[in-house]
């Protein structure tokens, strides 16, 4: 089986020749593996990493909202720094912009994301090409994932508070 295969195989819950994997990893992981394995071979293929391809639309809407030096901001205005640790850094939450929401007004009042700041014309074209060799998913979903799993809990206490 090749990766693709493997990957739909599995979320079908059909035989697989073996488990799927995956690997998400900072950029000092990847620097390591390069050195290990050399810079011109495919680690994926050499870890026999299946994985999935991503296809995403370009943002286009307005400009972002400024984040102080050192931090970066995304289209729902949720800021990230870089945060050292041994060996490398990790881009943590440093701004959460609907914490401070105390009303259904103040959920109003937010920017919420629109689709039409996003250009999705290339998106079939990347996933074309993308579903070749793997399985292609279409934006970020870890509903059970540590971070999204603390992010809900927040929000549904949160949420009964203001409710």
């Amino acid at each position: 089986m090749n990766a693709k295969e493997r990957m739909l195989a599995a979320i079908n819950r059909q035989p697989v020749d073996r488990i799927s994997t995956d690997i998400w990893a900072t950029g000092e992981v990847w620097a390591k593996l390069r050195a290990h394995f050399g810079e011109t071979v495919d680690i994926g293929r050499e870890l026999h990493i299946d994985g999935f391809r991503g296809v995403g639309p370009e943002y286009i809407g307005p400009p972002l909202p400024p984040a102080p030096a050192g931090e970066a901001v995304n289209c729902w205005g949720i800021r990230t720094k870089r945060v050292p640790h041994e060996g490398g850094y990790y881009d943590e939450q440093s701004y959460y912009p609907l914490a401070p929401a105390q009303t259904i007004d103040d959920l109003k009042a937010y920017t919420w994301p629109r689709a039409d700041w996003f250009d999705y014309s290339m998106m079939r074209a990347q996933a074309a090409e993308a579903t070749k060799t793997h399985a292609v998913q279409c934006g970020y979903m870890a509903p059970f994932y540590y971070h999204n799993l603390y992010w809900l809990a927040d929000s549904i206490q949160h949420a009964q508070r203001v409710v």
